[in-house]
């Protein structure tokens, strides 16, 4: 991996009034909100993330990835989840609104070296950093594929997907979907969950991504880095998909926090060293760690 792009935006975050564009309902609890942040935009990356304060009368600022951002406008997206009193609130704000947002913060994912090819693995709200992933590496001339395991009704327009890039046998998924919005920049997706649900792969997301690995030509797979974001069981299964491929990758770790600045010290993650292991704060030495530099055993 290469690291001069992961490290040259590591710099200070910044508190901001950010201003709402919209804050839109999605099914399964689900929402995307755009905010106006300024010339904060063009200092995000796909992996950093952002702490919001959902209401003066809570005592700590939640943390949300970025699923995207817009340097020309200004702009920033955030895709989430209503799982709380503090998520509960910021369902509901309104565009025009004022919220207070400190950003950007963490470490963003590496750039992969030239010539691999990405497959992204998310689960549930852990595609906002993929989601963001895969549209930065097709700017960059990539050609990631991104499968997505989701339980609920799918939050996100879906289309039926391009034949081209997953080299799926149709015969797992009739009219498989795909999200619309990666389809449109050239990003082939698919969509897995554990309840039988039309179009879908039925199973795990790992298994939709082991499925991808073992139906890919040994030239695609040698050259495959794995990059995901979901639940720490699923990152757990990723791991044993790159041990068993042989593959490298990057994961963006899912944890609550409290300051988001290293200050606290309340989440952390355990990581390999020549000692055996210790602990890595997430907030600033994450959340974006590779995938073997994780104690997973110990997690």
């Amino acid at each position: 991996m290469t690291t001069s792009d992961h490290c040259a935006l590591r710099g200070k975050a910044h508190p901001v009034v950010a201003q709402v564009v919209f804050n839109r309902s999605l099914p399964g609890d689900h929402g995307l909100l755009r905010l106006r942040v300024g010339k904060l935009a063009r200092q995000v990356l796909p992996g950093h993330f952002v702490q919001l304060i959902c209401d003066p009368g809570l005592t700590l600022p939640r943390p949300f990835s970025l699923m995207d951002a817009d340097p020309a406008q200004g702009t920033v997206d955030i895709f989430y989840r209503v799982v709380g009193v503090g998520t509960g609130i910021m369902a509901q704000w309104q565009g025009g609104e004022s919220v207070r947002v400190l950003m950007p913060l963490g470490r963003p994912f590496a750039w992969p070296e030239a010539r691999v090819n990405p497959l992204l693995i998310a689960g549930g709200a852990g595609l906002a950093p993929v989601h963001f992933l895969a549209k930065r590496l097709v700017e960059r001339g990539y050609a990631p594929v991104l499968a997505w395991g989701i339980e609920t009704e799918a939050p996100l327009m879906t289309i039926d997907a391009r034949m081209d890039g997953f080299p799926l046998d149709v015969a797992f998924v009739e009219s498989p979907e795909a999200l619309a919005a990666l389809d449109a920049v050239g990003v082939s997706s698919r969509l897995a969950s554990m309840v039988a649900t039309p179009g879908r792969f039925h199973g795990y997301v790992t298994d939709l991504a082991e499925q991808y690995l073992s139906h890919s030509p040994e030239i695609v797979r040698s050259r495959t880095v794995l990059f995901a974001c979901g639940p720490t069981p699923m990152l757990q299964a990723v791991h044993r998909l790159a041990e068993r491929f042989g593959v490298s990758g990057q994961v963006s770790l899912e944890e609550r926090m409290a300051c988001g600045f290293g200050v606290c010290a309340a989440c952390v993650a355990p990581v390999r060293t020549a000692e055996g292991w210790t602990y890595r704060k997430i907030c600033t030495e994450g959340p974006v760690f590779p995938i073997s530099d994780i104690s997973w055993e110990n997690y």
